[in-house]
């Protein structure tokens, strides 16, 4: 893949920190045995957990490591160092333009649980178009 492409993996990985590295796996692209499907629940409990209302922001610490990270492994399995280093930075600035979309829309829409709900269908359709 050209190094463009693995970048824009970290548009959807800025949204859901699990999502790209499942995918991935799951296309046997990346992350066989055990960790495809660590991954895969990883990605589907963190859907369900960004709807609750306790969660932390995805900016906080571990929120954002965890986005950086995945855009970083997926990177490195696609393009090696630099797919690593382009799609994490990708990531993070995903991570906190996608936090200020998804703000802007529950306050629009009078709750976030809608645009939580929409988030996760961009993020998904995103990472299925980039992945074919």
């Amino acid at each position: 893949m050209r190094l463009a492409s693995v970048a824009a993996l970290g548009i959807p990985g800025g949204m859901r920190s699990f999502l790209v590295p499942a995918t991935l796996s799951l296309r046997g692209t990346a992350f066989a045995g055990p960790l495809k499907y660590i991954l895969a629940g990883a990605a589907a409990g963190e859907l369900v957990a960004d709807k609750q209302p306790g969660m932390a922001s995805r900016l906080a610490l571990r929120g954002l490591s965890f986005r950086i990270v995945g855009g970083a492994l997926a990177g490195n399995a696609l393009a090696g160092p630099r797919g690593a280093l382009a799609t994490s930075a990708v990531a993070g600035a995903s991570a906190w333009a996608s936090h200020g979309l998804r703000a802007a829309l529950a306050q629009r829409l009078g709750s976030d649980l809608p645009a939580a709900i929409t988030e996760d269908v961009v993020a998904i359709a995103l990472v299925v178009v980039l992945t074919r």
